[in-house]
């Protein structure tokens, strides 16, 4: 499976200009560069490499936040038998049960858990997932649901906390087009070809700047 998305955020009222994401899915395997900006409006650069398993589980993730107050890493490896680790090799127990990852923010970590489901038409299931905010990077447990609505749609719900929810778009790639008042994929950059990942990191560090 081989696809390019570039995501533009919605959600930050207090950031100066939207923020953006651009990623490439090459396999199982996914790399992506965010320029975004916190909830006071401070901006920061995430990178972020995730490897899936066949079934689409996660295997290995690496993200690093670069900001204000400097370099954050965090590294997670999951085995074949559910067993979390940090990059160090400490065990993670906390995580035990966990199937799937979900990375804030971005909209691509939606659609492997939402692959590993593959639920039919009106079926629902609750998960537990290893959910890590940037730009600090905590890591913590979250119950999640999704609910099948038809081949393109789905309802997302947070099962903890403020009780979010939302109805996700997914393109004909399985990828979240529309996450309503948070996340729009954008198509019209297309038209003249995709830019290459190192010419469009160093064409979003520029715009941050302006």
């Amino acid at each position: 499976m081989e696809a390019t998305a570039l995501w533009q955020h919605l959600w930050n009222s207090r950031a100066p200009t939207p923020g953006l994401e651009h990623l490439r899915l090459e396999g199982r395997r996914a790399g992506s560069v965010l320029l975004a900006f916190d909830e006071q409006g401070s901006p920061y650069r995430l990178g972020y490499r995730l490897e899936y398993s066949q079934h689409w589980r996660p295997r290995h993730l690496h993200v690093r936040v670069d900001d204000e107050r400097g370099t954050r890493e965090l590294r997670l490896h999951c085995n074949r038998s559910g067993e979390w680790r940090d990059g160090a090799g400490t065990p993670l127990p906390q995580l035990s049960g966990c199937l799937d990852l979900d990375l804030w923010p971005t909209p691509f970590t939606n659609s492997p858990a939402i692959w590993r489901l593959d639920l039919a038409q009106d079926q629902r299931e609750e998960i537990a997932v290893a959910y890590i905010e940037a730009p600090s990077l905590d890591l913590q447990v979250m119950r999640q649901a999704y609910t099948r609505l038809d081949a393109r749609h789905l309802l997302y719900q947070n099962l903890d906390g403020d009780g979010f929810h939302a109805v996700l778009t997914l393109g004909d790639d399985g990828l979240v087009e529309d996450y309503p008042g948070l996340f729009r994929r954008l198509r019209r950059w297309a038209q003249q070809g995709p830019l290459p990942p190192k010419a469009l990191e160093r064409d979003l560090r520029e715009k941050s700047r302006s």
